[in-house]
Order: structure tokens, then C-alpha cells, then sequence
């Protein structure tokens, strides 16, 4: 049994990236505006496409390019509907899918003509693999890879059709395991076989046709006036500079965070979103954490990516300087600084410290300067300094903790409380970064279980995605009962998944 930095090769087909395309074909009766494609052509729809990942082992990241999307009409072999590229619309999506660990995104907002469809196709290109290896130096290796088909497919159910004024979805598997392939003593190469399976799934009442946790880019434009029902909304540019510019739309109920209110949103500034589609196709927001403002003259943008080692700590256990993988910038400055490079941050005293989901901190743990540890994801705000022939360096005016995905097993109960969901387990995590220090992930009863019905039923066997915020708890606490030792990553679960 060969073996991918600790993932077993012969696991089912379960990793992979989720792909959920939402296709709606809106009547004339609706009165929400839906911003993006123009619905002008009788009996067509709009076409949302969702897109995400579960994470392997120590992937830093799997880059690919996507540069076409059409449907193949039922019953045909060679009649297609294409979303793009088209005559008039030619995109590149850049998408980094280890950057959508067990989550999905919003790739795509187009539109489609009704009818029966049997298959979805995605043209990919230019496949990057990046790897973490502690035994080079930096610690990063690169694949460029080579696809055995550029336009992989994937059936959908027999007659499946897009129904006027019905939104219907549809996720797409995309398995990671099997598309990267292995020489014969385990290693990885560059050949990448994409394997891609299509799932129609049904909207549900409490998150309309699907919550996003993880939207994420920065504000184009603001319209503070109410619209149909909405306080207002703003133009959220995604997936850096390349992925669609999403109209968010604010309501009475959502929460704002680093501003008082709509009005005083200002364009340029990086926000993340809990987000979710409601029944007339629009991306409606229940929480907007507002963060800095970025100004490229003067050198300021936000980077996202991972915290590798070594940290430099004072005397008091506060981390002064690290290093930070990047996976993404916002807005894109890779010309200046490449993505899959290491800058390294300083952290002064007057650098400002928050969650990015303050909903998803649900034992109120603070995240401070102490809380920063290897194998995090952080979003960096501040102004980069190049220098020729060293390592960017970037000096932190920010400092948010993203909400990620940690990869692992269950190594040991420790507590289920009486609902079966609230309680504490011992996560051993597959990727290298993260076993130089014990995590203890911590469950609470709005945790969402997936194919398992709570903290007893988890398999030992069974590999588990934990989605959430990790903490490091400097000092032995108790936090929500459970004991905790000092020097442990603290993993606040909004959901567990055991894969099958």
C-alpha cells in the first residue's frame, strides 16, 4: 500500500474538490435583482457553479487553470451548451483548490438554455503541485503537471433537466487521491488524471442553495440604498482578481463587523464573508468581517497562506517574527512577490489581532499575539519591502485567523456530552506541519457531523476533515469544562467529517 505524505493510496474514491453548479431559471415575477449575467433570452437560466476541496496530506497547493465549462445536451454526443468561453465572454479562472479545503466557492455566474442534460465538462490547464518537505530548503517543492485528458467529464442522472423557474443543484467530485498519480515506490509525479462524478442535491430551509463560511476578496463598489427587501449590497471582487465579482446582498439581520454599518464600507477593503444563495439565486450575507484596506502605491495588501517554521517568541511567549507560506494575495501582487514563495513577518506590538468567522469562536477564545503556532492559516495585512536576493519581509498591521480545515484521525475520546455532539477528541493530523504540537478539537451543538451522528460514533480507522479555528493555548486552561494542558492547539469545530 503505497502512500501519499501519510494518506493511504488505497482509500475510496473520497478525496477531492466539491463542485456544486447551480443552475436557476428565474421568471419574470421575481423582483430580487440578480447582478452578473443579463436574463434576456426567453427560456434560459442562471448558471452558478460552486467549487471546493478536501485537503491531502502536506498539498500546500493544486493549482489549475480552467478555461471552458459547457453542458452536453441529453441523448447527443457532440451538441454542446456552452458557458464559457463564447463568443463574447473568454475567462480564466486560477484556482488553487488546497486553498478550498473542504469548502466551496462560487467559481462561475453565467447563464443556460433549458433542457435535459446528461454531462457536465470543465477544460483544465497548467496543473501545479506544491508540496511541503522539511528536508529542503525552503521547504517547498514544485510539480508542474501533465493531464491525461484536459477535459474531464461528469454524467449527470438520465433525463436531468434545467426546469424553468426552479434552481437546481448539482456537486461535482472531483477526487484529488486518485488524480494525482504515483510512481512505483509512492512517489509523486507529474501525470494528473482527473476523476470527476455529479450528485443533484435539494436546497434546504436553513441555508437556501448552499452556505458559504469562506467567501472571501475585496469590495469593489458600495450601494447603501435598500433594494427589494435589502439594505444594500456591495461588489465583492473573488478568487484573486480571477473568479467572478459577486454581488452581496445585506440585510437587517446580518451581522457587520469592523464597521458600524453599510455606509461606512470603503472599496479597496478586504472582507470575508458567512454568505449564503437564497431562492432567487442571490448571495445574501449573514456575517461580514471587514478587515484592512489595501493600497498597492503604497505597498499595503493582504497575504493568505500558512504558518511554517520556525516562530521567534519574547521572553512572554509572544510571537515577534514568522514565516508564512503564500497561497494568495489580495489583490494579486505576484509579478512582485510570487505565490508559493515565503515572506517573513514581523510581528510589532501594535499589530491587530481578530478571528475571521466571530461566530465560529464559539468557546470565546482570545487570539492574540501568544495564539499564533505552526500550521495555521492567517491572513497577513501590511506593508511588504523587497530586497534582492532575500526573502520579502512584510510588517503586520493585521493579523486575522482563518477558518480552516485540519486533516487527521481520531486519536483519542475524551469527552461527548449528552447531546452527542458537544464534547472534546485528540485529532493525530496527517500533514507534517501539524505534529509538533497536540490539538484537541473541541465540539459544541451546532457542530455539523457529516456521515457520522456525533462525537461516539467516530471511527478510530476513518479519516476525518475538522473544519474550523485553530488556537494555541499557551497555558493550561479550562475551556468549556474540558481540561487543557498548556502548549496545545485548541481546534474549534464547526464541522467534522468522516470519510467513508
Amino acid at each position: 500500500m503505497s502512500r501519499i505524505n501519510g494518506v493511504s493510496r488505497s482509500m475510496p474514491n473520497l478525496w477531492g474538490l466539491l463542485i456544486g453548479v447551480l443552475l436557476a431559471v428565474l421568471s419574470a415575477s421575481c423582483n430580487t435583482e440578480v447582478r452578473g449575467p443579463e436574463f434576456t433570452r426567453p427560456q434560459t437560466g442562471a448558471f452558478y457553479t460552486y467549487i471546493g476541496d478536501y485537503p491531502v496530506g502536506d498539498v500546500l497547493a493544486f493549482r489549475t487553470n480552467i478555461t471552458g465549462l459547457k453542458l452536453r445536451k441529453t441523448g447527443s454526443t457532440d451538441q454542446f451548451e456552452t458557458i464559457f468561453p463564447t463568443s463574447t465572454l473568454y475567462i480564466s479562472l486560477k484556482l488553487d483548490f488546497a486553498n478550498l479545503r473542504d469548502f466551496s466557492t462560487i467559481m462561475h455566474m453565467a447563464t443556460a438554455t433549458v433542457g435535459s442534460y446528461d454531462q457536465v465538462v470543465l477544460t483544465l490547464s497548467n496543473p501545479q503541485l506544491v508540496f511541503y518537505d522539511p528536508s529542503v530548503d525552503p521547504p517547498i517543492k514544485k510539480i508542474n503537471g501533465r493531464l491525461s485528458t484536459a477535459d474531464p467529464a461528469a454524467p449527470l442522472p438520465t433525463d436531468y433537466s434545467i426546469v424553468k423557474d426552479k434552481l437546481n443543484v448539482v456537486h461535482l467530485d472531483f477526487d484529488m487521491l486518485k488524480s494525482i498519480q504515483l510512481d512505483q515506490d509512492g512517489q509523486v509525479t507529474d501525470n494528473v488524471t482527473p476523476h470527476l462524478t455529479a450528485t443533484p442535491v435539494a436546497p434546504t430551509p436553513a441555508d437556501g442553495y448552499g452556505f458559504f463560511d469562506n467567501l472571501s476578496g475585496f469590495v469593489r463598489t458600495v450601494s447603501p440604498n435598500p433594494i427589494s427587501g435589502f439594505s444594500g449590497s456591495f461588489v465583492l471582487q473573488t478568487i484573486g482578481d480571477s473568479g467572478p465579482a459577486l454581488t452581496v446582498y445585506v440585510t437587517s439581520g446580518t451581522d457587520m463587523y469592523g464597521v458600524s454599518d453599510l455606509r461606512s464600507l470603503e472599496t479597496g477593503r478586504f472582507v470575508e464573508l458567512g454568505a449564503y444563495v437564497d431562492e432567487k439565486g442571490n448571495v445574501v450575507a449573514r456575517t461580514v468581517e471587514v478587515e484592512d484596506r489595501a493600497i498597492v502605491e503604497e505597498k499595503r495588501i493582504a497575504f493568505i497562506g500558512t504558518v511554517l517554521p520556525p516562530l521567534v517568541k519574547d521572553a512572554s511567549g509572544n510571537v515577534t517574527q514568522f514565516k508564512l507560506y503564500v497561497r494568495a494575495e489580495e489583490p494579486d501582487m505576484s509579478r512582485e512577490i510570487p505565490l508559493d514563495s515565503i515572506v517573513t513577518v514581523n510581528v510589532p506590538s501594535s499589530a491587530y489581532f481578530q478571528v475571521s468567522s466571530r461566530p465560529s469562536n464559539f468557546a470565546f477564545i482570545p487570539f492574540d499575539a501568544t495564539s499564533i503556532v505552526v500550521g495555521q492559516d492567517l491572513i497577513v495585512h501590511g506593508k511588504y519591502t523587497l530586497t534582492t536576493d532575500q526573502p520579502t519581509v512584510v510588517d503586520a498591521s493585521s493579523i486575522y485567523l482563518k477558518i480552516q480545515t485540519m486533516q487527521g484521525g481520531l486519536a483519542s475520546l475524551i469527552h461527548v456530552g449528552s447531546d452527542g455532539k458537544s464534547g472534546a477528541f485528540q485529532l493525530g493530523p496527517s500533514a507534517t506541519l501539524l505534529r509538533g504540537t497536540p490539538i484537541l478539537v473541541m465540539t459544541y451543538n451546532q457542530t455539523a457531523f457529516v456521515n457520522v451522528f456525533g462525537l461516539a460514533e467516530i471511527l478510530p480507522q476513518a479519516p476525518l476533515l475538522v473544519r474550523g479555528l485553530p488556537f494555541y493555548v499557551k497555558e493550561a486552561a479550562l475551556i468549556r469544562d474540558i481540561p487543557v494542558p498548556a502548549g496545545t492547539v485548541v481546534f474549534l469545530a464547526r464541522q467534522v467529517h468522516q470519510l467513508q
